[in-house]
Protein backbone atom coordinates (compact mmCIF):
# COMPACT_ATOMS: atom_id res chain seq x y z
CA UNK A 1 0.00 0.00 0.00
CA UNK A 2 1.40 3.60 -1.06
CA UNK A 3 1.19 5.90 0.83
CA UNK A 4 -0.18 9.33 -0.52
CA UNK A 5 2.43 12.68 0.72
CA UNK A 6 0.40 15.38 1.90
CA UNK A 7 2.69 17.86 0.00
CA UNK A 8 1.22 15.53 -3.11
CA UNK A 9 -1.96 16.25 -1.81
CA UNK A 10 -2.01 20.19 -1.65
CA UNK A 11 -0.58 20.33 -4.99
CA UNK A 12 -3.45 18.53 -6.48
CA UNK A 13 -5.84 20.96 -4.50
CA UNK A 14 -4.25 24.15 -5.68
CA UNK A 15 -4.28 22.70 -9.28
CA UNK A 16 -8.14 21.69 -8.72
CA UNK A 17 -8.56 25.46 -7.34
CA UNK A 18 -6.46 27.35 -10.61
CA UNK A 19 -8.74 24.80 -12.69
CA UNK A 20 -12.04 26.47 -11.11
CA UNK A 21 -11.13 29.55 -11.07
CA UNK A 22 -9.62 30.11 -14.53
CA UNK A 23 -12.84 28.02 -15.60
CA UNK A 24 -14.75 30.81 -13.64
CA UNK A 25 -13.00 33.49 -16.24
CA UNK A 26 -12.33 31.17 -19.67
CA UNK A 27 -14.34 34.09 -21.18
CA UNK A 28 -12.90 37.39 -20.00
CA UNK A 29 -10.38 37.46 -22.45
CA UNK A 30 -12.67 36.49 -25.14
CA UNK A 31 -14.57 39.85 -25.39
CA UNK A 32 -14.77 41.76 -28.67
CA UNK A 33 -12.87 43.80 -27.40
CA UNK A 34 -10.30 44.10 -24.17
CA UNK A 35 -12.18 44.81 -21.06
CA UNK A 36 -9.10 44.24 -18.50
CA UNK A 37 -9.12 48.37 -17.64
CA UNK A 38 -13.16 47.43 -16.46
CA UNK A 39 -11.73 44.13 -14.77
CA UNK A 40 -9.53 46.20 -12.56
CA UNK A 41 -11.83 48.82 -11.89
CA UNK A 42 -14.79 46.70 -11.29
CA UNK A 43 -12.13 44.74 -8.24
CA UNK A 44 -10.70 48.50 -6.73
CA UNK A 45 -11.14 49.44 -3.67
CA UNK A 46 -12.32 53.18 -4.85
CA UNK A 47 -15.66 52.34 -6.63
CA UNK A 48 -17.91 55.61 -6.43
CA UNK A 49 -21.52 54.95 -4.91
CA UNK A 50 -24.45 56.34 -6.46
CA UNK A 51 -28.23 56.16 -5.87
CA UNK A 52 -30.49 55.41 -9.01
CA UNK A 53 -31.38 58.95 -10.46
CA UNK A 54 -28.30 60.42 -9.42
CA UNK A 55 -26.40 63.23 -11.46
CA UNK A 56 -22.67 63.05 -11.08
CA UNK A 57 -21.31 66.45 -11.59
CA UNK A 58 -17.32 65.22 -12.88
CA UNK A 59 -16.59 62.12 -15.09
CA UNK A 60 -16.19 59.02 -12.94
CA UNK A 61 -12.52 57.44 -13.38
CA UNK A 62 -13.29 54.90 -11.17
CA UNK A 63 -16.17 52.06 -11.23
CA UNK A 64 -19.78 53.37 -9.95
CA UNK A 65 -21.66 51.33 -7.61
CA UNK A 66 -25.47 51.69 -8.61
CA UNK A 67 -28.08 51.44 -6.15
CA UNK A 68 -31.48 50.40 -8.45
CA UNK A 69 -34.64 50.30 -7.38
CA UNK A 70 -38.00 47.83 -8.07
CA UNK A 71 -39.49 47.94 -11.15
CA UNK A 72 -42.06 50.17 -10.21
CA UNK A 73 -40.11 52.52 -8.80
CA UNK A 74 -38.05 52.90 -11.22
CA UNK A 75 -37.97 56.29 -13.17
CA UNK A 76 -36.48 56.82 -17.10
CA UNK A 77 -36.62 59.69 -19.10
CA UNK A 78 -37.38 57.59 -21.65
CA UNK A 79 -39.05 54.23 -21.54
CA UNK A 80 -36.24 50.89 -21.58
CA UNK A 81 -36.23 50.39 -25.56
CA UNK A 82 -36.28 46.63 -24.72
CA UNK A 83 -39.35 44.75 -22.55
CA UNK A 84 -37.49 42.85 -19.69
CA UNK A 85 -37.50 39.47 -19.84
CA UNK A 86 -38.82 38.80 -15.97
CA UNK A 87 -41.33 40.55 -13.74
CA UNK A 88 -39.40 41.05 -11.05
CA UNK A 89 -36.50 43.44 -12.19
CA UNK A 90 -34.45 46.82 -10.65
CA UNK A 91 -33.33 49.62 -12.38
CA UNK A 92 -32.27 53.14 -12.82
CA UNK A 93 -30.41 56.03 -13.85
CA UNK A 94 -27.66 57.75 -13.83
CA UNK A 95 -26.95 61.26 -15.15
CA UNK A 96 -23.70 62.59 -16.71
CA UNK A 97 -21.89 65.77 -17.59
CA UNK A 98 -21.00 66.44 -21.34
CA UNK A 99 -18.09 64.36 -22.47
CA UNK A 100 -16.08 64.98 -25.56
CA UNK A 101 -18.01 63.78 -28.40
CA UNK A 102 -16.46 60.48 -29.60
CA UNK A 103 -17.30 56.65 -28.98
CA UNK A 104 -17.74 55.58 -25.46
CA UNK A 105 -18.41 52.55 -23.55
CA UNK A 106 -20.52 51.42 -20.85
CA UNK A 107 -19.41 48.27 -18.79
CA UNK A 108 -21.65 46.38 -16.89
CA UNK A 109 -21.00 43.40 -13.91
CA UNK A 110 -24.14 41.69 -14.52
CA UNK A 111 -26.75 41.24 -17.13
CA UNK A 112 -29.02 44.56 -18.25
CA UNK A 113 -30.18 46.53 -20.58
CA UNK A 114 -28.60 49.40 -21.13
CA UNK A 115 -30.16 52.80 -22.71
CA UNK A 116 -28.10 56.01 -23.38
CA UNK A 117 -30.35 59.04 -23.58
CA UNK A 118 -28.70 62.31 -25.27
CA UNK A 119 -30.79 65.36 -26.20
CA UNK A 120 -33.81 64.05 -25.59
CA UNK A 121 -33.24 60.55 -27.85
CA UNK A 122 -31.72 57.56 -27.29
CA UNK A 123 -27.93 57.12 -28.66
CA UNK A 124 -26.76 55.02 -31.42
CA UNK A 125 -25.02 52.16 -30.28
CA UNK A 126 -22.21 51.07 -32.34
CA UNK A 127 -20.94 47.91 -31.00
CA UNK A 128 -21.76 45.43 -27.98
CA UNK A 129 -20.06 42.39 -26.40
CA UNK A 130 -20.89 40.12 -23.56
CA UNK A 131 -20.09 37.25 -22.33
CA UNK A 132 -21.42 34.58 -19.41
CA UNK A 133 -18.22 33.37 -18.28
CA UNK A 134 -16.23 35.83 -17.00
CA UNK A 135 -16.86 36.37 -13.91
CA UNK A 136 -17.87 40.01 -12.52
CA UNK A 137 -17.66 41.16 -15.89
CA UNK A 138 -20.94 40.83 -18.16
CA UNK A 139 -21.20 42.79 -20.97
CA UNK A 140 -19.88 46.35 -22.87
CA UNK A 141 -21.76 48.70 -24.90
CA UNK A 142 -20.64 51.25 -27.44
CA UNK A 143 -22.50 54.17 -28.21
CA UNK A 144 -21.50 57.48 -29.86
CA UNK A 145 -21.99 60.46 -27.69
CA UNK A 146 -22.00 64.27 -28.90
CA UNK A 147 -20.68 67.31 -26.52
CA UNK A 148 -23.97 67.95 -24.23
CA UNK A 149 -24.66 65.74 -21.03
CA UNK A 150 -26.38 62.16 -21.15
CA UNK A 151 -27.89 59.44 -19.03
CA UNK A 152 -27.18 56.10 -18.61
CA UNK A 153 -30.30 54.47 -18.20
CA UNK A 154 -30.26 50.31 -16.31
CA UNK A 155 -33.09 48.01 -16.69
CA UNK A 156 -33.98 44.50 -16.33
CA UNK A 157 -31.63 44.28 -13.60
CA UNK A 158 -32.10 40.84 -11.35
CA UNK A 159 -29.69 42.54 -8.60
CA UNK A 160 -30.84 45.62 -6.41
CA UNK A 161 -26.67 46.84 -7.27
CA UNK A 162 -25.08 46.81 -10.45
CA UNK A 163 -21.98 47.75 -11.23
CA UNK A 164 -20.44 49.96 -13.91
CA UNK A 165 -18.02 52.10 -15.99
CA UNK A 166 -18.02 54.75 -18.77
CA UNK A 167 -15.39 55.60 -20.20
CA UNK A 168 -14.16 56.86 -24.04
CA UNK A 169 -13.67 53.56 -26.53
CA UNK A 170 -10.21 53.21 -27.49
Amino acid sequence: MKLVSWAGVAAFILICAVQHVNADDAGCNKFAWALTHEKTLFAAADKRRAEAGAELTSFPAAAVVLDLKPAAQAAFVLPPERKPRTETWFGGMLRLPAPEAGSYQVTLSEEAWIDVVQDGRYARSIGSTGRSDCSGLRKSVRFELGNSPFIVQLSGVAAEIITLTIRRSE
